[in-house]
Parts: structure tokens; C-alpha cells; sequence
């Protein structure tokens, strides 16, 4: 019998050096374009020195089954808009973005990095469950989880409007990549929760 999938936040060096293989595996470039079709991909890639640093802000939620990672959500807040230069320009546009009559940049919000579920997971909604459990761990925190995701791929627009993002924004990085910008609003629902 298979090990069940369990849910946990990575903190060992063994968990980040496996998301990092299993993003190089997904990586736009890395995938057929049938895959990416069908499947979905990544586009950016981190190092081991900045996982550890956005780990100590809010630690990624993985998928293993005892030691393999199957799945992982990255997230990071503000204070990487200076490391991660497609961050700087996203950041400086969501501030300023209004959202249920308020300037985005005056609330407290995680910015969704990346998430990614090996081949052979999909099918068993892990990213469904991954940011659930994101949420749980990061609400109290962060009022709003943000995210950019690349217009052409269909399937991760799919995953996050399933789980409760709404389309904020489209507009074109200074690359000429097409992006959505999706909010997931953390306190909507939460009555009783905590």
C-alpha cells in the first residue's frame, strides 16, 4: 500500500533542493508543448540562497510522501520585490491597483511565487489542498494571497479560479509576456475558523 501525501511547510534543506529539481523538471523550456498545453509549466527558476530566505518569511507549503517531495507552493512578501527582479515591477503595479475600494498596496498580502505537482501527483487536486493549507498557516498574517500567472497557461488559470482566486489585472511585463494577476481574498469564509 502507498504512503499516504501529506502536507507540511519545508524547512530542511533535503525539501528545497527537491523543489528546486522538481522546477527545473517543469520549467516552460523543460516541457513538450502538448504538456504545457495539457499540463501546465513554470517560469521561474530560484536558487538554494534564496529559497532559505523567502523559507524564514513563509516557509513553502510542500506535498511528500515520506521523503519525496510531490508538490510545493512558494510564496514570498515584499521585501523580495528588490531580489527577484520580475517581482519589482509586479509589485509596484498591484500596489497600486485598487481592490473592493482600497489601494492593494495598503493591505497586508503574500505574493504566490509558484506552485508545482510532479507528473506522476496530478489528478489527486494537490494544489487545491496545498493552498488550503497555505492559507491556514498564512492568514492571519497576510489578508490577500496574490498572484501572476503567465495567460497562456490555461491550466494553472483553471486551478487557481477552482480554488477562489478572481482576476485583478491583465497586463504585459516590460519582456512582452502576457500575465493575469489573480487575488484570493484569505478572509472571506474564515468565520469560526480560527
Amino acid at each position: 500500500m502507498e504512503a499516504p501525501i501529506k502536507l507540511t511547510l519545508a524547512r530542511k534543506d533535503y525539501q528545497l533542493k527537491q523543489i528546486l529539481q522538481l522546477q527545473k523538471a517543469n520549467l516552460m523550456e523543460s516541457v513538450d508543448a502538448d504538456t504545457a498545453s495539457t499540463q501546465g509549466f513554470v517560469t521561474a527558476t530560484h536558487d538554494l540562497s534564496l529559497l532559505k530566505r523567502m523559507a524564514e518569511t513563509a516557509a513553502p507549503v510542500i506535498a511528500i510522501r515520506e521523503r519525496t517531495v510531490l508538490g510545493y507552493c512558494l510564496a514570498m512578501d515584499r521585501s523580495f520585490g528588490e531580489d527577484v527582479s520580475a517581482l519589482t515591477f509586479l509589485i509596484k503595479r498591484q500596489d497600486g491597483l485598487m481592490h473592493r475600494g482600497k489601494l492593494l498596496g495598503d493591505s497586508e498580502y503574500l505574493i504566490m511565487g509558484q506552485i508545482c505537482v510532479a507528473e506522476e501527483a496530478r489528478g489527486k487536486k494537490l494544489p487545491d489542498r496545498m493552498y488550503k493549507y497555505m492559507r491556514a498557516c498564512y492568514h492571519l498574517r497576510y489578508t490577500y494571497c496574490v498572484t501572476a500567472v503567465d495567460a497562456r497557461n490555461t491550466r494553472s488559470l483553471h486551478v487557481h479560479q477552482r480554488v477562489g482566486f478572481e482576476e485583478l489585472d491583465r497586463f504585459q511585463s516590460p519582456d512582452g509576456r502576457n500575465w493575469v494577476l489573480v487575488i484570493w481574498n484569505w478572509r472571506d469564509g474564515m468565520e469560526g475558523f480560527e
